[in-house]
């Protein structure tokens, strides 16, 4: 198994806890109406889009 074939799957990994993340605040900020789980959700966008970054990164063969 290569580095990239490893780094690209670290960066699905993290792409796909960001989708939980984001569906499980999206899913109690809708329930309880409190922002912090609106704030959460937000953060799990981000942290989605940090592992897209991250796995086209290393499909151009860069660094991560």
């Amino acid at each position: 198994m290569s580095a990239s074939i490893t780094s690209e799957r670290g960066a699905l990994i993290v792409v796909f806890v960001g989708i939980a993340l984001t569906l499980a605040a999206a899913g109690l900020a809708s329930l309880l109406d409190e922002p912090l789980w609106r704030w959460l959700a937000t953060g799990g966008v981000l942290v989605q889009v940090i592992g897209w970054v991250r796995y086209s990164s290393a499909r151009r063969g860069g660094a991560v």
